[in-house]
């Protein structure tokens, strides 16, 4: 197994004191004096046997749990929030929606939303637009999404996830996972050839999930491969309005954890930073067009490596500073606010998300971070799962919260069995032990 120095990825050592209930002088003095002689007399007396709180546990490990303590609050932030996506009427509309007491737990989205601006949204493309067919053909319901195009009727007013059942994830954390099982397919690394061909597989494929929306950069990329001819390669694009959103840090964040993984085998951090960075960049390539997005997500990759190597308990308040300055925001994150809404764009919704990992990592708390983000409405959703990211990578899966955070998930058995496959092939663990 490869040596690597608990400094140099900053985990803190698990030794701990001899147990002394086990170990310590009441067991000891049990011994008789003339039990004592006869077993040294006849050589039997061996060393005590060390228990297993004392062994120091492996860096590897440590991080295995950061791992899957940040997917798994990846896909709870999206899902927790999923119910109160784009409620722009805050903690009222919220409570009008689901009840006095807002969001406790996961539920299924409402099916209609009134102020849904579904029935204006471009089924050919990005933004607001027609309804009509092109050619004979609809994007949203004849090339991805299929069987939803009704909802987006334009004398409907649906909810942005009326098909969603209760604990389901979003498309873009059902993209998430389809990037996962690339990642695990290609040996742990990001191949951006192999992510493409399996995105355009998944969502042209009827029945791969069950969302009612996808984002104008799926619905751009997919025009452009269907009526423009473009190969795949060349399909990402850009409204200049609704592609440099916060939505684009989510699949970025599957890639950065694939690289922590390389961490935890002992390579070089700062040779793995940059190399991260790059990847994070590239991975936000593949469906969008947005050199905004990828500084973000360069940013976004230091900042989310830092948390999965900082010390337990660590205050992650100088990364977060960090991370605000490379953004370029105006202020640093503020750690005892309160949770404001934010909208889908990144000079919006960056410094909320950011005063919200400060927040509630100080707390150790994942679960109640991601529902006070669902409960605040907005664009909760790409920002509930990339906090979730980052809560459950500063905690570990071990940490997470209630039996109901992972219990909930709708399809809490395959989310399991692909963190498992994925975490295995980042960190190669099973190869090292």
């Amino acid at each position: 197994m490869a040596t690597v120095s608990p400094f140099t990825i900053g985990i803190r050592s698990s030794s701990r004191p001899f147990n002394r209930r086990a170990y310590g002088h009441r067991t000891l003095v049990t011994y008789s004096i003339l039990s004592f002689l006869l077993l040294a007399s006849s050589s039997l007396l061996s060393p005590l046997p060390i228990p297993s709180t004392a062994m120091t546990s492996s860096p590897s490990l440590h991080l295995e749990s950061r791992l899957r303590g940040a997917l798994w609050g990846l896909f709870s932030g999206d899902a927790l929030a999923a119910p109160t996506h784009w409620y722009y009427g805050g903690y009222r509309q919220v409570k009008a929606d689901y009840g006095p007491s807002g969001i406790t737990d996961y539920v299924k989205p409402a099916e209609f939303l009134a102020g849904s601006i579904l029935n204006k949204s471009n089924v050919n493309g990005g933004g607001r637009g027609s309804f009509d067919r092109a050619n004979g053909v609809s994007i949203i319901g004849d090339v991805i999404n299929h069987g939803k195009r009704g909802y987006w009727h334009p004398s409907k007013s649906y909810h942005y996830h009326a098909t969603l059942q209760r604990g389901e994830n979003t498309l873009e954390a059902q993209i998430a996972r389809v990037l996962m099982r690339s990642v695990t397919s290609t040996g742990g690394t990001f191949d951006a050839d192999h992510f493409r061909k399996a995105y355009v597989d998944f969502m042209t494929t009827p029945g791969s999930h069950n969302d009612t929306y996808a984002s104008t950069c799926h619905r751009m990329f997919f025009a452009n491969m269907i009526f423009k001819k473009l190969p795949p390669e060349k399909c990402p694009d850009n409204d200049r309005h609704n592609v440099d959103t916060i939505d684009g840090l989510v699949l970025p964040t599957v890639t950065i954890l694939a690289m922590g993984g390389r961490i935890a085998r002992g390579e070089d951090p700062v040779k793995v930073r940059e190399e991260a960075r790059v990847m994070a960049e590239r991975t936000a390539g593949v469906t969008r067009n947005s050199s905004a997005l990828e500084r973000a997500s360069g940013t976004w990759s230091d900042l989310l490596l830092d948390i999965l190597a900082a010390d337990e308990g660590a205050d992650a308040q100088q990364s977060l500073n960090k991370a605000a300055r490379s953004f370029g925001l105006r202020r640093m994150p503020v750690p005892n606010g309160r949770d404001e809404m934010s909208a889908c764009y990144l000079d919006g919704s960056l410094p909320t998300l950011l005063d919200m990992i400060s927040k509630y990592s100080r707390k150790g708390d994942a679960w109640t971070g991601l529902l006070a983000n669902a409960n605040v409405g907005g664009e909760n959703v790409h920002r509930g799962a990339v906090l979730g990211a980052a809560l459950g990578a500063s905690v570990g899966e071990e940490n997470l919260g209630p039996q109901e955070m992972l219990g909930g998930l709708y399809e809490r058995e395959k989310l399991a069995e692909e963190i498992d496959a994925f975490v295995r092939a980042v960190t190669r663990i099973e190869n090292d032990l």
